[in-house]
């Protein structure tokens, strides 16, 4: 069995550290509620420097010394606590922001879930301490406190005027609903919250520029001022950043008729400040999931929880989670979402306000329909039913949930609770509403899916299967115009790129997507244009690879293997390696010219002919690496030592040259009439060729030495013989002098 046990879903941080929280982190008191000297050291040792640690005797003496409403953190030494469930209650009560760990024995383990399980303790930690146990706790307690930081307020915010109105409330909250603290303090903390009808107000009179409600009144509107204009900034943003490219055409007769009604459940959110080329789809869409949560968080914080459709905490959060389903602080922040209305249905329903009672508790029936809550406050709802008359209906419809808005129909049809036809306006309101929420559904899809960039993969989850999906259903042509018009941009974007890498047949694909969403025709010309040229393109391409493939091979069997320099196998070779790096008769044949090559090396070689052996072996290198090359070059080296200690020395003037000496002078020396000479050392081949050049003294040195080798290994001389009359290779030099003509 562990000793310490947490409420958090995802493994906590240590206290302080940061974490995937988007906001700013703050320090925190950490208070230690012990008359153990022992534990202060254990503690102390794992608290970081955003905890301000301080240890107190009593509950009494924390309470009394801590302002009500704050966010702290509160390790509580349990052993041998009286009435340990009456102590909770008293600190739930001081302030809702309490994130409490309760130390205690290892044994009492079990008897702390239900405590951990309700909120009311963060996590419980074995005493004695261990420093990996309380290091987690403190992390997890230490989120907890942010959390409930920014959902309720600190100090002289929210939070403290929630910890005085609880102090009076919480103990009939306990005792009506089975002494559940926690639920108790939320309850009472947004009792006096206000309304809808209030909030319209008060906007109403901030965008007129009428005189605001006095400071008597239950909801701040710095706060309302404060959210609208995050709301007109966000929407300003989505309008803006639009793109007004190509517009797909839609019928005018789509919808007609039909209450044009934006999509809920993916609002505005700011977009990413870079270029869209220098983040993947995944970041961005990362990037819009943290702006949601961001703006959720913020929505929270201002009481926002289900209204306004577009900008609530339930709608971002929701909007979060379909673009991530499996983002952790999406779903915690539902489930602190649903303690807080759950805490709303109980208030609203004591003070008889039965349409926030009932809008709240189908919220939360929405969020999780098996949240075992709901028996019990269904059972309550059941006892009220005269009361309430159609009104359990229409929070139902409202909330979407529509089976149990049907369920509730059928009910009150058999109890002829209400009047026929009133059950007919509302099975038609559920009607429209569902019609209204699918099409929402789709939109939201839609819209999460050009988020993460899939456009038309899978088949049936892709941003062109929801759109087409929205416009079968009904959608408004005002919410299927910005969209079309998005889709069509990257998708033509995608077709181009399709064309430009050679993939005709995607090019193809995308333009009868494009088609069947009613692009304008010229998009489509153009498009296919671009695809026939493309295709003209390939086929030129093909046609001029196979006469390159041919000509090689027609080479070869000419013995035309690497000369004449432009008109040989290998020149041909390297053509066609260079318009088509894929082709399948690639590797046979560049084997073929280099084994080839290969061995007019080894026949040069045998000929002592080095220079022209070594030029050969440098092409067959460019053709990749083969044990034959590796063995040829050894023989050259070798051939090379042994000509240079055999070869006999002769004057040059004793040869007879077949060609004269062209020097060609360098020019910038030719300029400035810069004079030298260079002395080359050179073997004169038994064909009479020349290889092995070297410079053995130039003057002045880096002007002339060029020009002399070039000159140089452009002669030819009679092949010189021995006294047997057998053409010999023999080695000389000659002195080049440079002096420009007078």
């Amino acid at each position: 069995m562990t000793n310490a046990t947490a409420k958090q879903d995802s493994s906590s941080t240590p206290a302080g550290q940061e974490s995937s929280q988007p906001s700013k982190k703050r320090k925190f008191e950490a208070y230690l509620v012990t008359v153990d000297e022992d534990l202060w050291p254990q503690v102390g040792a794992h608290l970081t420097s955003r905890l301000n640690h301080r240890q107190l005797d009593s509950i009494d003496e924390l309470l009394s010394s801590t302002p009500p409403g704050e966010a702290a953190i509160v390790l509580w030494d349990a052993r041998g606590a009286a009435d340990q469930s009456a102590a909770l209650a008293r600190l739930a009560a001081h302030s809702a922001c309490f994130a409490v760990i309760a130390l205690d024995v290892a044994d009492s383990a079990p008897g702390w879930a239900p405590e951990i399980e309700r909120g009311q303790v963060v996590a419980h930690v074995a005493v004695p301490l261990h420093g990996e146990e309380i290091a987690s706790a403190l992390g997890g307690a230490y989120d907890e406190a942010s959390a409930r930081a920014a959902l309720l307020g600190d100090g002289s915010t929210a939070g403290a005027r929630g910890g005085r109105r609880t102090s009076d409330r919480g103990s009939r909250g306990a005792d009506d609903r089975g002494g559940s603290a926690q639920i108790a303090v939320v309850d009472s903390e947004f009792a006096e919250m206000a309304q809808p009808e209030d909030l319209i107000g008060d906007s109403k009179r901030i965008l007129a520029g009428a005189p605001q409600r006095k400071s008597g009144s239950r909801f701040p509107l710095a706060a309302v001022g404060g959210a609208l204009a995050i709301v007109l900034v966000l929407v300003a943003a989505y309008v803006f950043l639009r793109s007004p490219d190509a517009v797909p055409t839609l019928p005018s007769s789509v919808n007609a008729g039909h209450t044009a009604k934006p999509a809920a459940a993916v609002p505005a959110v700011p977009q990413a400040t870079q270029p869209a080329e220098e983040s993947t789809p995944a970041a961005a869409a990362e990037e819009k999931v943290d702006a949601l949560i961001s703006a959720a968080q913020i929505a929270m914080r201002d009481r926002h929880f289900i209204e306004p459709a577009e900008g609530s905490a339930l709608s971002l959060y929701r909007s979060a989670l379909l673009l991530a389903p499996d983002n952790g602080e999406a779903q915690q922040g539902l489930r602190r979402l649903s303690e807080i209305l759950v805490g709303r249905v109980q208030s609203s329903l004591d003070e008889k306000q039965f349409d926030a009672a009932l809008q709240a508790l189908e919220t939360v029936r929405s969020i999780n329909p098996n949240d075992p809550r709901l028996a019990a406050l269904d059972e309550r709802i059941a006892k009220m039913r005269d009361e309430l008359g159609p009104a359990e209906i229409e929070a139902a419809i409202n909330a979407q949930n529509f089976d149990r808005a049907a369920q509730l129909m059928d009910q009150a049809a058999r109890a002829k609770s209400i009047s026929e036809p009133k059950l007919a306006q509302l099975r038609e309101d559920l009607r429209r509403h569902h019609e209204d929420s699918d099409v929402s559904r789709i939109l939201a899809l839609l819209d999460a899916r050009m988020d993460q960039d899939q456009l038309m993969e899978p088949a049936n989850d892709s941003a062109v299967s929801y759109f087409l999906q929205a416009r079968k259903a009904g959608a408004m042509v005002s919410d299927l115009q910005g969209r079309g018009r998005e889709l069509v941009r990257r998708l033509t974007l995608a077709a181009h790129k399709a064309i430009d890498e050679h993939q005709l047949a995607d090019a193809d694909r995308i333009t009868a997507v494009l088609r069947s969403l009613g692009t304008p025709p010229s998009t489509i010309a153009g498009l296919q244009h671009d695809i026939g040229a493309a295709r003209s393109q390939q086929v030129q391409k093909q046609s001029d690879q196979s006469r390159m493939l041919d000509l090689v091979k027609s080479r070869l069997a000419q013995g035309n293997v690497a000369s004449p320099e432009n008109d040989s196998a290998l020149y041909y070779l390297g053509q066609l390696r260079g318009t088509d790096p894929q082709n399948p008769a690639l590797p046979e044949l560049s084997k073929t010219v280099q084994s080839q090559i290969l061995a007019q090396a080894g026949n040069a070689i045998d000929a002592v002919e080095l220079a022209q052996a070594d030029a050969l072996l440098e092409l067959a290198s460019s053709l990749g690496s083969s044990p034959e090359a590796e063995a040829l070059a050894q023989r050259l080296r070798s051939a090379k030592a042994a000509m240079s200690g055999s070869l006999q020395d002769v004057a040059e003037a004793s040869l007879t040259r077949l060609r004269t000496l062209d020097i060609e002078y360098p020019p910038a020396a030719l300029q400035k009439k810069i004079q030298g000479t260079v002395e080359l050392g050179y073997v004169v081949t038994s064909k009479g060729a020349v290889s092995d050049i070297k410079v053995l003294d130039a003057n002045p040195t880096g002007i002339f030495e060029a020009a002399a080798t070039k000159a140089i290994s452009r002669l030819r001389y009679k092949p010189t013989v021995d006294g047997h009359g057998r053409p010999i290779a023999v080695s000389t030099k000659m002195l080049v002098i440079f002096r420009p003509a007078t």
